[in-house]
């Protein structure tokens, strides 16, 4: 059914007082229900940065006893336990558990499979840090800083290469 007020109004005719009104609901509502992320220049440069310096695998986040949230991961889990994170890629899997010290610092255990050595950066906002795993891949990170997006850089050992592994694995930026 058509209405005749409405004839002649068109896609392609200007916007009226009537559009303008819609239109600024609808902003209303996405900036109310679905905020731009605070941080979000923060995790573009730092996902610019990371790929104009590496060639690197990425992996996955794969789903563990955690809720996602527009790319940011909750680490409560019930009855106070930390939840711990794996990222995957073909050829090597990471396990890291968050657990809080001191006030608004979070020690990062990590393990990384097969075994082997391996160098891992995490990068934040407040720069890189780098720490060596033993021979069974496990490491940990002491001091980091609660609240903040991170990003694993594993660098492999280069007998784990000749094995077939990349040369470098990069997990995408979680909050901590």
């Amino acid at each position: 059914m058509t209405r005749p007020e409405l004839d002649g109004q068109g896609e392609h005719e200007p916007l009226d007082s009537c559009d303008r009104r819609i239109l600024t609901v609808i902003d209303e509502l996405h900036r109310r229900d679905d905020p731009i992320p605070e941080d979000l220049n923060e995790r573009v440069l730092f996902a610019l940065q990371l790929e104009a310096e590496l060639d690197a695998r990425v992996a996955s986040i794969k789903q563990n006893e955690f809720a996602l949230v527009r790319g940011e991961t909750e680490l409560a889990v019930g009855h106070g336990d930390p939840a711990s994170i794996t990222f995957d890629c073909e050829t090597v899997t990471v396990m890291v558990t968050p657990r809080p010290t001191a006030v608004g610092e979070v020690r990062l255990d990590g393990w990384i499979g097969p075994e082997g050595i391996y160098m891992v950066d995490i990068r934040s906002s407040e720069g890189t840090r780098r720490v060596s795993t033993d021979e069974t891949g496990r490491f940990v990170l002491e001091g980091l800083p609660h609240g903040h997006m991170f990003q694993l850089v594993i660098r492999i050992d280069e007998s784990l290469q000749r094995e077939g592994l990349p040369a470098v694995v990069v997990t995408p930026a979680v909050r901590l």
